[in-house]
């Protein structure tokens, strides 16, 4: 934005009213997430629903997050039950938009102020390394460790060769001294 008054052009053209920006940044990208929601609806819970519903191993967004959730049984589990579980996907819906609706309206003033644009990306920073760094010191050890256990169990119940040919000898001899005492 240049300073009114002075003739050299800016990096970013200049807006006379907040109307243009509200429109270019929170309507129109409102628009289209509201019709990819509609289509998304459409798609998966309309058109493909029968094969969603004959395979449940088939992922959508809904039901790889309802699954976590109801795991966690944590806040959004809870709140997306408050219509019942019949209405799960509505509620699933209505707090998407909600959350939508509320970080796409803070683009505006994260636009127009660079203090909070700073603040913005600071936090974007933050919450990726966070992320990662959870994900690399609490979430990877943790499978690994599970793949081990996974591992051993299934060598432990899985009977060594050796064990097989002294198992399979044992039953042969039973098997002759028996076909000897018979006759």
């Amino acid at each position: 934005m240049h300073p009114e008054g002075t003739p050299e052009r800016a990096s970013w053209p200049y807006v006379e009213s907040q109307s243009y920006l509200w429109t270019w940044l929170f309507w129109v990208p409102l628009a289209a997430y509201f019709l990819w929601q509609v289509l998304y609806y459409l798609i998966v819970d309309v058109l493909r629903r029968q094969r969603f519903l004959r395979d449940p191993e088939v992922m959508t967004s809904y039901r790889e997050l309802s699954k976590k959730a109801k795991k966690a049984n944590n806040v959004w589990w809870r709140v997306s039950g408050l219509l019942g579980d019949q209405n799960r996907l509505l509620m699933y819906i209505l707090l998407q938009a909600v959350f939508t609706i509320a970080t796409t309206a803070l683009t505006v003033p994260i636009f127009l102020s660079y203090k909070l644009h700073v603040v913005f990306q600071i936090f974007k920073v933050s919450a990726s390394i966070w992320n990662g760094g959870n994900f690399m010191l609490d979430v990877m050890p943790r499978q690994v460790i599970l793949k081990e256990e996974k591992k051993k169990s299934k060598m432990s119940t899985v009977p060594q060769n050796d064990e097989i040919s002294l198992q399979e000898s044992a039953t042969e001899t039973n098997n002759t001294s028996e076909t000897v005492h018979s006759e």
